[in-house]
């Protein structure tokens, strides 16, 4: 069968939970659930995703699937959910007549412009999934909700992983209800926020493992978006990398807890900068929440920092030294403790409902509906990023005297302002802007960094302090350290300082 155009298109607006295995019997006889009127329909679904062996489609944010749903076969192409794109995604569907993918259905969609003779040519099963698909349909006041229960695997190769997971798409309404529902449901069972596709998942298998560290992904804030919009751009790629990264926490991998400390404070970072933009009842409790999750990672990320900084380094220097192999052990329990402490508190319920509660209040917060966040971005940019830029100027000029509680607040704002010329490096143009934003990058990139060392210096101080029989470094190192990063601290800060804004003509 060929076609000049997909049947049927649609953009969907879907959250994602995840579960256990373990906890499937609760979500079915969950009482939300149970008390649907409609009697449920259940179906085994296979779905075929093709791609090149190079993945030309998932690279460019689009996926091709084939499913056998038992009643025939329905080619669906998809855009990838990105950062800046939480809730919705667009999808073009197309009945077959057998498992093979009918290119000629991709005029008119995502997949079309990326289908080169090479790229026809190369096109082929990549993984498959599995599973069963139970679904209800639910009213929410005006608003119709299809609640679907997954459970099977995604199989890539001799690598599989389970597909445990509850769907929620509205079909009709407000998408406030999206959200009124999960925390209904997630009052009885602990369900997580989850933002990856099942496609997402069987590529993160091909690469060698579930639970693959994400970092940060661009944004695009264009110059004729409201407040809102922006805000919610720069939210929703920060809640992408924070809730990409916490099952990967949870499984001690160092990277990750860097990559979601790194998603808490540019989220942080952006609330600051859209502070009277967004300032609703609930701010503070998102704040506050934000704040408690950050410090539940901070001592993992300290101790890695610590072991990475002094302890690798003097076990290789002296590597028959009986105290500093105990010590180590030592560090080692400490640091197990600090981890064990990170994965329970981003598994905790607690953690669960504030990231479900921010992805509300990104959504359908009560802030939206006020007049500030109708407003031009641009304006609101151009005033946050040149109070930063002041406050930084003014308090980078005595380094050298400041005390180390001083030089941790600046680098905070210099965090800041890195991260707000980040978000906003699409949202003024021309190549006068473009060339002194990346000059003030590289120099609140080198200003950051030189300002972490200090601060990294003063928390080994009080690491080495507060441990009993740690081992001290090199004689007059930290010292001498101290003095090269202060050097190349006020070389920073110059170079920032000459800069011009790039906001501005």
């Amino acid at each position: 069968m060929s076609a000049d155009k997909p049947e049927h298109e649609a953009k969907e607006i879907e959250l994602k939970l995840a579960f256990d295995p373990a906890d499937a019997p609760q979500v079915f006889s969950h009482p939300v659930i149970q008390a649907s009127q409609a009697v449920p329909a259940t179906r085994e679904l296979i779905s075929i995703y093709y791609d090149t062996g190079d993945d030309v489609l998932r690279k460019a944010g689009v996926f091709l699937r084939v499913r056998a749903t038992g009643d025939g076969y329905v080619q669906t192409i998809k855009t990838g959910r990105s950062g800046a794109d939480f809730l919705e995604r667009h999808e073009w569907e197309q009945p077959l007549p057998s498992h093979e993918p009918d290119l000629g259905a991709a005029e008119g969609t995502a997949l079309a412009p990326l289908l080169s003779p090479e790229v026809r040519a190369a096109l082929a099963p990549r993984f498959h999934t599995r599973f069963r698909r139970t679904t209800y349909w639910m009213r929410r006041d005006a608003s119709e909700i299809e609640l679907a229960i997954d459970q099977g695997e995604i199989t890539a190769g001799i690598e599989a992983t389970p597909i445990s997971e509850l769907e929620l798409e509205l079909k009709a309404g407000d998408k406030r209800e999206l959200f009124h529902l999960a925390r209904d449901l997630a009052e009885i069972v602990p369900l997580s926020l989850a933002v990856k596709t099942k496609a997402e998942r069987g590529f993160e298998l091909l690469d060698g493992g579930d639970h693959a560290v994400e970092n940060a992904g661009s944004i695009e804030i264009t110059p004729d978006m409201t407040n809102a919009e922006a805000y919610r751009a720069i939210a929703r790629s920060c809640l992408r990398q924070i809730v990409a990264n916490a099952p990967a926490v949870r499984d001690g991998r160092a990277e990750a807890l860097h990559q979601m400390r790194i998603g808490l404070r540019r989220l942080r970072a952006g609330v600051w900068l859209f502070a009277d933009v967004v300032a609703d009842q609930d701010r503070e409790y998102i704040k506050g929440e934000l704040r408690w999750i950050t410090q539940e990672l901070g001592p993992a990320r300290d101790l890695d920092v610590f072991a990475i900084d002094v302890l690798e380094p003097l076990r290789a220097a002296h590597p028959d030294d009986a105290e500093i192999a105990e010590t180590y052990r030592d560090f080692a329990e400490r640091r197990a403790a600090a981890y064990a402490r990170a994965a329970s508190a981003v598994g905790s319920d607690r953690c669960r409902k504030a990231l479900l509660d921010l992805a509300a209040w990104i959504e359908t917060g009560a802030w939206a509906d006020e007049t500030p966040a109708s407003n031009p971005a641009t304006e609101h940019a151009a005033k946050r990023l040149l109070k930063l830029r002041r406050r930084i100027k003014k308090k980078g000029q005595r380094l050298r005297e400041a005390s180390a509680g001083e030089r941790h607040r600046l680098r905070i704002r210099a965090k800041r302002l890195r991260y707000a010329t980040e978000f906003f490096a699409t949202t003024f143009s021309g190549k006068k802007s473009e060339k002194r934003r990346e000059k003030s990058l590289s120099a609140l990139k080198d200003l950051q960094d030189s300002l972490g060392a200090l601060n990294d210096i003063a928390t080994r101080r009080f690491l080495l302090a507060a441990g009993e029989g740690a081992p001290p470094s090199e004689p007059g190192a930290d010292a001498a350290e101290e003095q090269k990063q202060l050097k190349q601290a006020e070389h920073a800060y110059a170079r920032f300082a000459k800069v011009k804004a790039f906001w501005k003509d």
